[in-house]
């Protein structure tokens, strides 16, 4: 397994940002993943309009994966209506 960061920007109109992240940590431990951290950033200005909204709910998540499993991981969070964007980023060991 190996370390990643993983940066998540959510829609502001859902109701509870934690249970979107609860979502997410559980699709990680589905693929084989096991979650470091986990933490909702909060509601922040965005750069450019995403669908009409100025402001995204962050969330930044540190775990561990195996490297096989990322495609998979992005092939799902891309699925979800509620995650407008996600990045990756494989940590130094």
């Amino acid at each position: 397994m190996r370390p990643y960061e993983m940066m998540v920007l959510m829609n502001p109109d859902i109701e509870e940002p934690k249970d979107e992240v609860a979502k997410i940590e559980e699709v990680v431990r589905s693929l084989g993943g096991e979650i470091v951290k986990a933490e909702v950033l909060g509601k922040k200005n965005l750069a450019y309009e995403i669908q009409k909204k100025k402001e995204g709910y962050y969330a930044l998540f540190n775990f561990n994966l195996e490297p096989k499993q990322t495609f998979e991981l992005k092939r799902v969070l891309g699925l979800r209506q509620n995650i407008w964007r996600h990045m990756l980023i494989l940590l130094d060991e």
